[in-house]
């Protein structure tokens, strides 16, 4: 565990950052790509997650190459394996991981997972959900204690139906009728962007496909010769850094190899009253001349509507630069907004939290009025497990009158490549190593 030391002197943050390759985008893509026999992904991220992917994709082909100076990643020379073991150590990196199995049973007898891919609060992917998505084409399952041993026999076209939309599950579900040769049909499968990235690649790679999600029928085959194919920009990475030169009151730019694709978050940085510029593979969100953003009522969860990804995000953002009451809720996970605890003892009052069950499920609320202190205090910023929580903690650094420090960096090294360098280049005073 290591910690990073932020200290900014409140000077608003201007410049433009490059986007890395979607982590979604990616782990989504790969899980087809993956089926062919060599491979070529360009704008591939190089964070604790995607390096974990690389990890395991490895267990089945004799050639896996990054270059991080061109950001691509090769593979090739297949081989088929009595057995392969995701450790414990490795499935403890990336809940991403499930995106791969189908991958790894289409070459592999049998398939060992040591415990549960997981990585961050969400802890381990529901296997009692997205184990029986396979189970429909054909992989057998056995459990001895925390250990998972899968085998695909026999593979079976499937009709797969989801009652909710679930990226997890839609990905699982394409990759595996992309390998079983014979029609699949999957309806109510998610509409975020990575899984309609997944069926282009699939595309790319000549598979079959008719239809978008929700709705899609996939013509699977025995194997695939090769693919060539470009990781689209990290959506959330363009969340975090726009909303970095907003809480500065600065102008920040995003661009990326593609469309960025957050549509909704657009629309509500318009509504709250920033400058917003859009260009084919950029985003341009400028504080406004008022001195304020205007309160917002944000209705997130599933896409194509608000993201609940980006809730604590809006939140933050809201409560410290807004000039009156908003809502941030929906369909929130519980405990997206972990993060805000943290900063109470630094000031943040204007956060009250709420939760509400929906469908069976907590979901949070945050409900918002103007923050009582235009700047935070410097202090200890604590730690939070997940991925964006962590990010918004450090991105709350940069309003703080003192120094502070983020206890543990591992979330961030999992969704983020080099978030401090990204934010040292827009102009954040000093951010670095903890010591």
């Amino acid at each position: 565990m290591a910690g990073i030391r932020v200290e900014h002197d409140g000077a608003p943050l201007h410049g433009t950052v490059r986007l890395d390759g979607g982590r979604h985008a990616f782990a989504h893509s790969l899980a087809c790509a993956a089926l062919c026999d060599r491979g070529r992904l360009t704008e591939a991220p190089d964070h604790v997650d995607a390096r974990a992917l690389r990890a395991a994709l490895a267990l089945v082909f004799s050639h896996v190459r990054y270059d991080r100076v061109a950001r691509e990643l090769t593979f090739s020379g297949p081989a088929r394996r009595d057995r392969v073991v995701v450790s414990r150590a490795l499935a403890e990196r990336s809940r991403n991981l499930f995106c791969l199995l189908p991958a790894l049973l289409a070459r592999a007898a049998e398939v060992v997972v040591e415990g549960a891919p997981q990585g961050c609060w969400a802890g381990a992917r529901p296997a009692d959900r997205l184990l029986p998505v396979l189970a429909r084409f054909g992989v057998r399952a056995r459990f001895a204690g925390t250990t998972t041993v899968l085998s695909w026999p026999r593979r079976v076209p499937a009709r797969v139906e989801f009652g909710r939309p679930t990226a997890a599950g839609t990905v699982l579900a394409l990759a595996a009728a992309a390998a079983t040769p014979g029609r699949s049909t999957v309806l109510g499968a998610s509409v975020e962007p990575s899984c309609g990235e997944q069926l282009a690649c699939l595309r790319a790679m000549g598979g079959r496909v008719v239809g978008e999600p929700p709705g899609v029928e996939v013509e699977g085959a025995d194997g695939y010769a090769r693919v060539g194919w470009a990781i689209a920009p990290d959506r959330v990475h363009a969340v975090t850094y726009l909303t970095a030169g907003l809480l500065t009151r600065g102008e920040v730019t995003v661009t990326g190899s593609g469309p960025l694709r957050v549509p909704r978050f657009v629309e509500f940085l318009r509504d709250a009253g920033a400058r917003v510029t859009e260009r084919s593979h950029s985003l341009t969100a400028g504080f406004p001349a008022a001195g304020s953003l205007r309160p917002v009522r944000v209705t997130a969860g599933p896409e194509p509507g608000f993201s609940a990804g980006w809730a604590g995000f809006a939140a933050l953002l809201l409560a410290m630069r807004a000039s009156g009451g908003s809502v941030v809720g929906g369909e929130v996970p519980a405990r997206r907004f972990d993060y805000a605890g943290n900063l109470a003892p630094l000031g943040l009052d204007g956060l009250r939290l709420r939760t509400e069950e929906r469908d069976g499920r907590p979901v949070a609320f945050a409900d918002i009025r103007p923050n009582s202190r235009a700047a935070l205090r410097g202090g200890d910023l604590g730690a939070c497990a997940d991925i964006r929580g962590s990010a918004a903690l450090l991105l709350a650094a940069l309003t703080a009158e003192g120094p502070c420090v983020l206890r543990d960096d591992f979330p961030l090294r999992r969704g983020y490549t080099d978030l401090p360098r990204g934010l040292t280049a827009l102009g954040v005073k000093w951010i670095g190593d903890a010591t």
